[in-house]
């Protein structure tokens, strides 16, 4: 039974195709919720791309609630093991264990090296993918490296209907530069795909839209609405940020090319609400006046984290015109020689200001994403954060809740922090349970944190090389938690702190393979 049978969601805009009739049939698997892959952009667009070509069925997978359902597609209720290609995103390292877990439970050999042309071609692309693939590389068959929509013909004729086997479609993948195939050229040059126009590329204007109600399990992250791509990447080169490396330089679409998608997006997917998407949105010329041309249209919007020194009032008056009662933006560290230090340009009067201004303008919460742990960070940053926080308060006399949601660092590749180490967990634990023993005391204000041994795992999956394929597949046979983790970490002579702690600058690092 597959999850979509299971919770009866009805959708608008799912692709059914006779499979008998397909030349090739594709598993497009998000290794997670369905929740949590229907918030996914690039889920909507690969399905809708690949589904645009005559001979290729494209259907969707996710991971089962229940752990003793086999995967399935939801369009035709197929096992995954009788499809040609599985296809993972990889948008989160936590996700590598749900990765392994649906390839057990779909009767798939977890390692490449066990494969035969009996067996689906299994490959992955995204953020994790382009950033350091090698962790989980003896379990992927190929890895597609940066953006899809120049090179998907390419990719769909060339490399997958130009062959009929596994192995001849590895071959065949193997060809081009922005492919790594481990088990044909382990050690091949790898390139990212050429980065073209985005506004020449495909873009999905027929999203799927549960329809079900808010009050629902399976009511959208972003509730009804249409997801609108605004820019990709960021030109800002904080110290710890990954996308704005991998997806550099920041490329926006023109203001009508945006029009026009969201004019004809809202009317496929019948929703009045766009939800736009893009790390450096902030920085979009014309912001503002694509908000108000929303507006005019009779829709509503919402806007991802903007940085404090790009609230303006203008802005603000269209969200509460938008009946947005949240804004979003993310200070990072609660000093401002924290902040110069991760190249994080915002000043507190700035940040102040722009709390002021939401406030007096009327919207109702905010939302503060803050990093604890990152390098060279002092018991007065965590209570410069708290400080900053009742500042906040205090000028936002109409924020009626502030929401101040922290993470730990993890150094990620190619960053400048990608040979920081992490703070002990005792000391991650003792800054977080100090961050709210101070915000406690505040009136109106929430604080979430993350949990810091999670933050290390992550860690571990971002910055290793192959050493730790085999205790990630021994994670996943124990069940993928924590404590899978540190008694598959320990059957293999390896500590977390060993890992993730007193690290050391290094020349080599395990993705140097890959060329940006």
């Amino acid at each position: 039974m597959s999850k979509l049978v299971e919770a009866h969601i009805e959708e608008i805009n799912a692709v059914k195709k006779d499979l008998s009739q397909m030349k090739l049939k594709i598993a497009f698997c998000y290794p997670n919720t369905y929740r949590a892959g229907m918030a996914s952009l690039g889920l909507q667009l690969i399905y809708r791309l690949w589904n645009s070509y005559e001979r290729v069925a494209c259907e969707r997978s996710f991971l089962p609630i229940k752990e003793s359902v086999e995967p399935y597609t939801l369009e035709s209720d197929k096992p995954l093991r009788e499809m040609d290609v599985i296809a993972f995103t990889l948008q989160y390292e936590d996700d590598y264990t749900n990765v392994l877990q649906i390839l057990e439970r779909s009767h798939i050999p977890l390692e490449t090296k066990d494969r035969d042309d009996r067996h689906p071609l299994i490959i992955a692309g995204g953020p994790c993918a382009q950033s350091n693939p090698i962790p989980i590389s003896s379990f992927i068959d190929a890895f597609m490296i940066g953006d899809l929509e120049p090179v998907c013909d390419q990719l769909i004729r060339e490399g997958l209907l130009s062959s009929q086997t596994r192995s001849t479609r590895l071959e065949s993948l193997d060809n081009f530069e922005w492919i790594w195939v481990p088990s044909i050229n382990e050690d091949k040059s790898v390139r990212f795909a050429p980065k073209g126009d985005i506004n020449d590329y495909f873009y999905p204007v027929k999203q799927i839209i549960a329809q079900v109600e808010e009050e629902n399990p399976w009511y959208g992250v972003f509730g009804k609405s249409f997801m609108l791509e605004v820019v990709r990447g960021c030109n800002r080169g904080c110290s710890f940020c990954l996308t704005g490396k991998i997806n550099h330089p920041r490329r926006a679409r023109t203001l009508d090319k945006l029009l026009e998608l969201y004019r004809q997006g809202t009317q496929e997917c019948d929703v009045n609400k766009i939800t736009t998407i893009g790390s450096g949105i902030s920085d979009y010329k014309y912001l503002e006046d694509l908000c108000q041309s929303i507006l005019e249209d009779n829709l509503t919007f919402s806007l991802p984290s903007i940085r404090a020194d790009k609230i303006t009032h203008e802005l603000v008056k269209l969200l509460v015109e938008a009946k947005q009662r949240t804004i979003t933006t993310a200070p990072e560290a609660g000093t401002e020689n924290l902040r110069k230090q991760i190249c994080k340009g915002v000043s507190n009067e700035e940040i102040i200001n722009s709390v002021s201004l939401a406030s007096d303008e009327g919207l109702s919460r905010l939302k503060a994403y803050f990093i604890l742990g990152l390098p060279d960070e002092k018991e007065e940053d965590i209570e410069a954060i708290a400080k900053l926080a009742e500042e906040m308060a205090k000028v936002g006399k109409n924020i009626r809740k502030l929401r101040i949601s922290s993470c730990f660092f993890i150094p990620k590749p190619r960053t400048q922090y990608q040979d920081k180490s992490l703070f002990s967990l005792k000391e991650l634990q003792a800054k977080s349970k100090l961050l709210y023993k101070l915000t406690n005391k505040i009136p109106r204000v929430n604080c979430d944190i993350s949990n810091p041994k999670w933050s290390r795992i992550q860690t571990i999956l971002s910055i290793s090389g192959k050493e730790i394929s085999k205790p990630l597949m021994l994670a996943a046979k124990y069940g993928g938690g924590l404590g899978s983790w540190r008694r598959a970490l320990n059957e293999f002579n390896l500590t977390i702190e060993d890992i993730v702690e007193n690290r050391s600058e290094k020349e080599e690092h395990p993705w140097d393979f890959i060329e940006l």
